[in-house]
C-alpha cells in the first residue's frame, strides 16, 4: 500500500508511526509544514527505505511564520520529495493571498532545477494554482484532497497531473463525484493522517487499505489488482521523476 501524503511529525509518536509503515513495507510520503520540521526530522528518517521525507511549506501559515527562503533552498539539496505546498483561499484576506501566491512561485523558483514529488494543497484555490502550475510548466504534481470544480479536474487531468485520495474524501458525496471523474491511472492514495480521523481515531498509513476497498468496487477488481495499479502509478510517477 501506499501513502503519499501523511503529517507523520504530527503524531504523539511519530517515529512510532513511521517504524510501523517502514516494518510493514508502505511507501509513505511524510510531508512536512515548514522547513524548520523537516530538518528536525530528517536525522531520523535518513535510514528509512520506504518512508520518504517531504519538504514543505504550508500555505495557511504565510504571514504567521516567515518563509525561511535560505533553509528551503539548502534543505531541498536533500530531497526529491516537496510537500506539503500550495494555496489556500479559505480566508477572505486579499493580501494574505498575494503572499501565498508570491511565497509558492519563490518556491518553484527553488525547485525548478530537477523533477521533483510535489504535493500541493489547494483548497479553494484551485483556479489560481492551475495558473500557477502551468506557468512555471510543471509536469505531474500531485493534487492533495483535490476539491474544485470538475470542469478544471479535466483540464488538470489533461495536463497530466495526478491525485491523492483520502478516507475523508470517499465518505462525502463531493468527494465520491471527484473520485468518479479522476482515470485510474492518475489516483495515488493518502491518508493525511493524522488530520483525517476514522471513527474519532487519526488516520495512520495502513488505513489507506480503507480507500483500496472503495477503489475496487468502483473499479471493478481485486483488492491485489486495485492496490497494484496504486503501486504502479506511484513507480510510473517516481520513475518519470528519476529519469528526467
Amino acid at each position: 500500500m501506499i501513502d503519499v501524503h501523511c503529517h507523520i511529525d504530527q503524531f504523539s509518536k511519530p517515529f512510532e508511526i513511521a517504524k510501523k509503515a517502514e516494518d510493514k513495507g508502505i511507501i509513505t510520503v511524510a510531508v512536512t509544514s515548514l522547513p524548520e520540521h523537516f530538518n528536525l526530522a530528517y536525522p531520523h528518517f535518513v535510514g528509512f527505505k520506504h518512508v520518504r521525507l517531504a519538504l514543505g511549506y504550508h500555505p495557511m501559515l504565510s504571514g504567521n511564520k516567515k518563509f525561511e527562503e535560505n533553509l528551503f533552498r539548502t534543505l531541498a539539496i536533500k530531497t526529491s520529495y516537496i510537500g506539503e505546498i500550495g494555496l489556500d483561499f479559505s480566508e477572505k484576506d486579499a493580501s494574505k493571498r498575494q503572499m501565498q501566491i508570491d511565497t509558492l512561485q519563490r518556491i518553484f523558483n527553488i525547485i525548478k532545477d530537477r523533477p521533483r514529488f510535489i504535493s500541493l494543497h489547494s483548497r479553494r484555490a484551485e483556479k489560481s494554482l492551475f495558473d500557477l502550475v502551468n506557468e512555471n510548466k510543471l509536469k505531474k504534481a500531485v493534487f492533495h484532497w483535490y476539491n474544485g470544480p470538475l470542469n478544471l479536474l479535466d483540464k488538470l487531468i489533461n495536463a497530466g497531473h495526478y491525485f491523492s485520495i483520502n478516507p475523508a474524501m470517499i465518505k462525502s458525496k463531493n468527494g465520491q463525484k471527484i473520485i468518479e471523474r479522476i482515470p485510474s491511472d492518475r489516483v495515488l492514495t493518502e491518508t493525511d493522517g493524522p488530520y483525517v480521523k476514522i471513527k474519532g481515531i487519526p488516520a495512520q498509513p495502513e488505513d489507506t487499505k480503507l480507500i483500496i476497498e472503495y477503489l475496487k468496487v468502483i473499479w471493478a477488481k481485486s483488492f491485489e489488482d486495485t492496490d497494484n495499479i496504486i503501486r504502479k502509478n506511484f513507480k510510473i510517477l517516481i520513475s518519470y521523476i528519476e529519469n528526467t
